[in-house]
């Protein structure tokens, strides 16, 4: 199966692509989604596609539903990361005096949102746990009676360590405290499951794991928090019967479509909906141990030329992140070599992250393997 699914990505006739937690490559599928749509458009005009893009937002919903195990009505698309945490952040009933939780170290999309607060009282606290294991530890023991909302990613996105939001949303429920998870890496590659977790909000991007655009992403809310969110940005398709264009009724949508609040970029839902019906077709739980598979080969080779590997040595602990570094090894510059060889990875913290997909194999790690120098 692995070799057909090879051949859907040109990207490996011209180099050995292997950054996926940033931006994914797109598949001929999206290729052919995207120009089907667009002479479409070209031979009949606007009006012929409107059922289609009913069709294309409904059908993402769908399977991202399945994704996360959650009724469609509680995602909404958005266009990035920190637009879904924007939401939580600016529509979250705050008194002066509350705090945000969070981590040292965070992606950005998950420190701006909820610093912004400061304007507002509220204050954005950032834990410095001093490894991955102790993460857990470090988040329950800093909550206390300030603390309204703890905000972390699923998956770190320098050391691909997968954060256990099952443990912690449970202790965030018997706290009174609500729980909000960037998933940008962890989103097409990780399960995720956020009402069983007790996570009443999660944000992530489309272009990474889940293989679609930049500039689009996901978000979800659970019904309880959805009902406690102020909106902030309103427009025509935050009501419902909002084709009713001069019956101006302000009754936002029951579900999170009231999120979406005007026009979307429906060439960019055609583009994530080409993407993740061929994960979907694979199956995530396929699609996952693949990816781990190939992460486990390149460890191995990594170890044994003396390198240093980030993360857990923990299966349930790891993620489609691989990290290496080495004391003499400027990470920076190696990337940059690498990517003059046309291997494509990225530096992060120190580090050189690796990320492979499902078109990648293990000769893509044996040449990497090749190139990266011994200790």
């Amino acid at each position: 199966m692995w070799d057909e699914v090879r051949k859907l990505f040109p990207v490996n006739e011209h180099c050995t692509y292997l950054n996926n937690a940033g931006v994914s490559p797109p598949s001929t599928r999206v290729l052919e989604a995207l120009e089907s749509y667009h002479r479409d458009h070209a031979l009949y005009g606007v009006h012929k596609l409107l059922p289609r893009f009913v069709e294309t937002g409904t059908r993402i919903k769908e399977i991202l539903g399945e994704f996360l195990q959650c009724s469609p009505s509680c995602i909404a698309l958005t266009h990035n990361t920190s637009e879904g945490m924007s939401i939580v952040a600016q529509g979250f009933q705050w008194k002066e005096g509350d705090c945000v939780l969070g981590l040292d170290r965070e992606y950005p999309s998950n420190v701006y949102p909820w610093w912004n607060l400061e304007k507002k009282g509220v204050r954005h606290l950032r834990l410095k746990p001093a490894h991955s294991g102790e993460t857990l530890a470090v988040l329950k023991e800093g909550i206390d009676d300030s603390v309204r909302m703890v905000a972390v990613s699923a998956v770190d996105w320098c050391s691909g360590y997968v954060l256990d939001l099952s443990d912690l949303g449970e202790f965030c429920r018997r706290q009174g405290v609500t729980l909000v998870v960037d998933v940008a890496q962890a989103l097409g590659v990780i399960p995720l499951n956020p009402e069983a977790s007790g996570v009443a909000a999660m944000a992530g991007s489309g272009w990474k794991w889940l293989m679609g655009p930049i500039g689009i992403g996901v978000f979800y809310c659970h019904p309880g928090l959805m009902e406690q969110l102020e909106l902030v940005y309103v427009g025509t398709d935050t009501v419902v019967d909002s084709h009713n264009y001069l019956d101006y009724r302000f009754e936002p949508k029951p579900d999170a479509s009231r999120f979406e609040f005007s026009t979307p970029n429906v060439n960019d839902w055609v583009y994530l909906l080409a993407a993740i019906r061929l994960l979907h077709e694979i199956g995530l739980e396929n699609v996952r141990k693949r990816i781990l598979s190939l992460n486990a080969y390149l460890r191995d080779g990594l170890r044994n030329k003396g390198l240093h590997i980030r993360g857990s040595v923990e299966e349930q602990e790891q993620s489609g992140i691989l990290s290496f570094w080495r004391e003499d090894l400027d990470a920076s510059k190696e990337a940059h070599r690498l990517g003059c060889e046309d291997i494509f990875v990225a530096a992060r913290d120190g580090a050189i992250r690796v990320s492979p997909h499902i078109y990648n194999n293990e000769e893509d790690m044996d040449r990497l393997l090749a190139s990266v120098p011994s200790a």
